[in-house]
């Protein structure tokens, strides 16, 4: 029993630490990627060095976990979103406010990205963890019963409110609700003569 809970205590300060570096690397946001070495981050971790490296062996382990956080710390919406939720265009018109959402809480560090090559380079992968990840939420989006969604509708939504034509139009003026209401009112007749067997949704 004394050893089980030691190990349980070493599992708990292992999974601490790691948090802490994780955190600490919002020097990527402060500071670019030039600057977030592993001396950079173990200091703001307030840890040395070599635990920083423990955890993350290579400067590529550190961005890859920073690139990580950044969808964490922003908030990527998952499933759950959809809880109690089983009419398909409530749960699109959800998903796409939802995503709305998330951008303006990421946009500070979309700014970062654009702005810093080297850490445009180094988070190449970020885009497309976004992208299968809103794929998945397309897709339980338009099967509340579990079926598998018709590849080319999932195709359409993540289209629509995947980023593109969210940003063109937040770039005429139009707040983030007014873009999301346009969105919809693209999509959501379209969804709708599709379910009813009149016209079938295509790309």
């Amino acid at each position: 029993m004394p050893r089980r809970y030691t190990l349980g205590k070493r599992a708990e300060q292992h999974a601490a630490t790691r948090a802490r570096i994780v955190a600490a690397l919002d020097v990527y946001r402060r500071d670019g990627f030039g600057a977030a070495s592993t001396t950079a981050v173990a200091a703001a971790a307030d840890v040395a060095p070599a635990t920083v490296r423990n955890h993350f062996p290579t400067q590529a382990d550190l961005a890859a976990a920073a690139a990580q956080a950044v969808l964490v710390d922003s908030g990527m919406p998952d499933e759950s979103m959809f809880a109690g939720m089983d009419v398909v265009g409530a749960r699109v018109a959800h998903l796409a406010a939802e995503i709305a959402r998330f951008f303006e809480r990421s946009a500070s560090w979309w700014a970062i990205i654009q702005r810093d090559r080297a850490l445009a380079a180094a988070w190449s992968g970020l885009e497309a963890r976004y992208y299968d990840d809103l794929g998945r939420l397309a897709a339980t989006a338009l099967a509340p019963d579990g079926r598998d969604a018709d590849p080319a509708t999932v195709a359409t939504v993540v289209n629509i409110v995947g980023g593109a034509l969210y940003f063109a139009l937040r770039g005429t003026g139009l707040s983030s609700d007014d873009a999301v209401e346009l969105e919809c009112s693209l999509l959501l007749p379209w969804l709708e003569r599709g379910q009813s067997g009149s016209i079938r949704p295509i790309v």
